[in-house]
């Protein structure tokens, strides 16, 4: 039993109506040989020849012609399904509790958790450098903090858990050998850190100052996730919270 799929049935109904590969390429979103093929996988799909190119202009073969009709009204279903699903998935996101969290919120314990009440109660998580920001300006309900530092007296904090902090290391530097580390074992390298005017940053000076020195900054990021990624280029360490990656 034949099953045509979307992109089979709009690119043979576009191709028809214009015959013309160029104009039906673009018309459904892809090249002229993504075309050629989709037409030819139709055409073996239901075992018969559906278009003829003669002569440099293209054709409906007399079997094309009788199942364009048909084809076309398969394509009209196909296009009103996806419209249905995008309708309700663009509700179901806008009606989901929004809730930021802190750039590599995957590393965190409670991260199975969040996810597991996202998917019970419709919450759309998304990652951002300041989930604090996002919360005060009314772009999430909830955000998951790495630490909560002076709040608002309207902001409620509840406690799901605590982690260490953590320092990415290049894989040639001999510090990532090791499985755990002390902020005085980072005294002398360099570190590529946020931007020192975010919170997260400011909790960073405090805890390696109290360990006794001042984190050798030589780049400052806005992005923790782009940090992490110069990192295991080699351009220096990075102090993160969340679980130990080389």
């Amino acid at each position: 039993m034949s099953t045509l799929d979307f992109k089979q049935t709009i690119a043979f109904v576009n191709l028809a109506n214009i015959l013309d590969y160029q104009y039906a390429a673009k018309k459904s979103g892809i090249t002229v040989d993504e075309l050629v093929r989709t037409i030819k996988a139709l055409e073996e799909e239901l075992n018969v020849k559906l278009i003829r190119p003669e002569g440099g202009v293209v054709e409906l073969t007399e079997i094309g012609a009788k199942l364009l009709p048909l084809i076309t009204e398969i394509a009209q279903k196909h296009a009103k399904l996806l419209s249905v699903v995008t309708d309700y998935r663009k509700k179901e996101a806008e009606e989901a509790i929004k809730v930021t969290v802190v750039p590599g919120f995957a590393n965190y314990q409670a991260a199975p958790v969040v996810k597991k009440l996202a998917q019970q109660h419709k919450m759309n998580i998304v990652e951002d450098v300041d989930p604090m920001a996002q919360l005060q300006q009314g772009e999430s309900e909830l955000a998951f903090i790495s630490y909560a530092g002076k709040l608002p007296d309207d902001f409620e904090v509840l406690s799901v858990g605590t982690d260490d902090l953590v320092a990415y290391i290049p894989a040639r530097n001999p510090l990532s050998e090791q499985k755990e580390l002390t902020l005085t074992d980072l005294k002398t390298e360099k570190f590529l850190t946020l931007n020192h005017q975010n919170p997260f940053a400011v909790f960073v000076q405090q805890v390696c100052a109290a360990a006794g020195f001042d984190p050798y900054s030589v780049f400052e990021g806005e992005k923790g996730r782009t940090l992490v990624n110069m990192v295991a280029l080699g351009d220096g360490d990075n102090l993160v919270d969340g679980t130990i990656n080389k």
